[in-house]
Formats: C-alpha cells, sequence, structure tokens
C-alpha cells in the first residue's frame, strides 16, 4: 500500500500495483475494489466532494467513495505523461483543484508541477497553471496559498475559480514554513534567530489570505517551541513543547495544547498533556486532525505514531486520562 485517505465514513487506499480499494471507516469492511490498467509504481489518492482520485496513465481518474463507480477521466498535458497527484481540493461550482508533480518518476523527462481546474462532473480540464503544489495549501472557499516562484521566499496568494488561477497578493511568510490556512488566516511557524543545528519554531505569525498583512504573532517562552498546528471553526490548535534534539531521545516531556483565536491570536484554552517518552527522530509534537470533534496529536517524525485523542470541546473540569501505555503508539482521550 503506498498512500491512504479518509473521509468521515471512508478510507481508499491505493496501491502500486494499479489497485484502489475503498473501505467502510466504522466497520472496516471492503466496499469496492478498481485495478487501474498499466497503472505501476508509486501512487496516491485523495478523497475530495464524495471522489476517490488518483492517478492514471496519461490521466487522473475519479471514482464514487462510497461504491467505486468511474466517474470521469481528465487528460493530462502531453507534457506531464506520468503525474503524481499531490492533494486535491473541492470548491464551489463543481470545480475539483488538482495539483499535480509531473514526470518525478520519469528521468528522461523535465519535472514540473502543474495545477489542473476540473470540472468534477464531467472530467473537463477547465484550465491549468503551473505552481508548486507540494507546498500548496488552501486558505480560503476560493484561496490556494503557494510559494512565489518569482520572489522567493514570498508567499502567493491564488483567486481560483472556473475560469482560473489569478495572484492576488504576497506575504512575507517564508515559502517553507507555511503550515496552515482556514478562515482568512495563513499559518508560518518559524525559528527568527535559526542559530543552532536544530531548528525551533519559536515564533507563529499570521496573515490575512485576504491582503497578505501580518494579523498577529506569538512568541513561544524562552526554551520552548511550537508544532505544526491547525485551523478549525475559527481557532488555531497548537502544541507548545520543550526544546528538543536527537540527544532527548527516551526522554519524558511536558506539553501543552493551545488553542487560539485565529483572527487575533488570543489565548482561549490551555490543556497541560500527559508527559510523554520522545521516540526515535522525532523533532515536534503536531496537531494532526480536529475532525468528529477530538483533537488528534502525534510526533512530527517518520512513523506518524498517533499518541494522544482530547475530546473537544472541552467541558468544564475536564482532564486527560491514560487509556493506553503512554509513549509511541499510546492513546490519551480527554474525560470530564
Amino acid at each position: 500500500m503506498d498512500t491512504v485517505d479518509a473521509s468521515e465514513r471512508t478510507v481508499v487506499a491505493a496501491f502500486g500495483d494499479g489497485r484502489l480499494i475503498g473501505v467502510d471507516l466504522r466497520t472496516g469492511k471492503p466496499l469496492w475494489r478498481v485495478d487501474i490498467q498499466h497503472a505501476k509504481g508509486y501512487r496516491t489518492t485523495a478523497l475530495v466532494g464524495g471522489q476517490a482520485l488518483t492517478e492514471a496513465p496519461g490521466a487522473v481518474r475519479a471514482f464514487a467513495e462510497r461504491d467505486g463507480r468511474s466517474l470521469w477521466t481528465a487528460k493530462t498535458p502531453k507534457s506531464c505523461p506520468d503525474g503524481l497527484l499531490i492533494t486535491a481540493y473541492a470548491l464551489p461550482g463543481h470545480l475539483s483543484i488538482v495539483p499535480l508533480a509531473c514526470n518525478v518518476t520519469n528521468p528522461d523527462r523535465g519535472t514540473y508541477n502543474l495545477l489542473l481546474g476540473i470540472d468534477n462532473r464531467t472530467g473537463k480540464v477547465l484550465w491549468q497553471h503551473t505552481a508548486a503544489p507540494k507546498l500548496m495549501i488552501r486558505g480560503g472557499e476560493h484561496t490556494l496559498v503557494i510559494p512565489d516562484e518569482d520572489h522567493p521566499p514570498a508567499v502567493q496568494l491564488l483567486d481560483v475559480n472556473r475560469q482560473g488561477a489569478t495572484a492576488r497578493a504576497l506575504t512575507a511568510a517564508d515559502a517553507w514554513d507555511a503550515v496552515a490556512a482556514g478562515g482568512g488566516i495563513l499559518l508560518s511557524a518559524i525559528d527568527p534567530d535559526d542559530r543552532s543545528e536544530e531548528d525551533h519554531d519559536t515564533l507563529l505569525r499570521a496573515y490575512g489570505t485576504r491582503d497578505g498583512h501580518l494579523a498577529w504573532q506569538l512568541r513561544a517562552p524562552t526554551g520552548q517551541e511550537y508544532g505544526f498546528p491547525e485551523i478549525a471553526d475559527g481557532r488555531v490548535y497548537v502544541v507548545r513543547q520543550p526544546f528538543l534534539t536527537r540527544r532527548d531521545t527516551g526522554r519524558r516531556i511536558r506539553a501543552d495544547l493551545l488553542v487560539l483565536d485565529s483572527g487575533t491570536g488570543r489565548l482561549l484554552h490551555t490543556l497541560r498533556l500527559p508527559a510523554m517518552t520522545v521516540p526515535d527522530e522525532s523533532r515536534q509534537l503536531e496537531v494532526r486532525d480536529t475532525g468528529d470533534g477530538a483533537v488528534s496529536i502525534g510526533w512530527y517524525d517518520n512513523e506518524g505514531d498517533l499518541l494522544i485523542a482530547a475530546d473537544w470541546p472541552l467541558p468544564r473540569g475536564a482532564h486527560l486520562a491514560i487509556t493506553q501505555p503512554n509513549g509511541p503508539g499510546g492513546v490519551a482521550r480527554l474525560s470530564a
């Protein structure tokens, strides 16, 4: 299995031999399977708007999330016969935004990045735009955030609709540090000092996605840093933890989950997390997901082990109770 993606009901897995499999999320029972002919090698998939998207030779294909019916096939340009799907976004007006990394598996062709606007009813390619999809973030209903190739390291805000993608504004955020967006805010986590061998994101900066101007910033206390944040429901969820280096493997640390107002940066809640053992090759604790009324937090490392699942919103007097052994793979769930 190469990659998986999940919605509230379905998990879809893509395999290097051309298989695409849908599984019911709640029961674990297989729902459907398709075999895409001549699709070999590393493959990806994305679930958006009830459709499972994946690569096919010279195309992007879409299947129905729940029954695997073939919905449409969008042909890629001749210059991109083997595009790798990075992600996908479903926008209003029956528009799917599909970023591709082209020719990454073919050393004989020029590698480049491509953004396609596709009618998600017919598969018709409405427009194409050269972009940097590996770093793309959705910043609003019709806004994408990408690095600006002409003004590095600035970040560009794109207006996207059925007619095309148009540059609107630039921000001062470093392209590699734009980590989350939503509700009209783009977050950039940086290390403004950057004097050590290890990078520590000690400053959160928020930019408005309408004009690219700085909205607020929050600096971590001395000796602490921020993990990767998430934005949901007008709030920023981010973990604040001690500096970690490779020498900290096996050490037990304590960290805090911060909940901020996304528009102002005002601190709304602080939740003390249980002590955790630092796994191998770890860097930071990141908020992985905020769906289904829970906040999931995991180590930013190669293993992707889930550590904490905290119910949200927090009931009064809530606390964290360990329900499985702590450390990598351990789980803690919030209880009142």
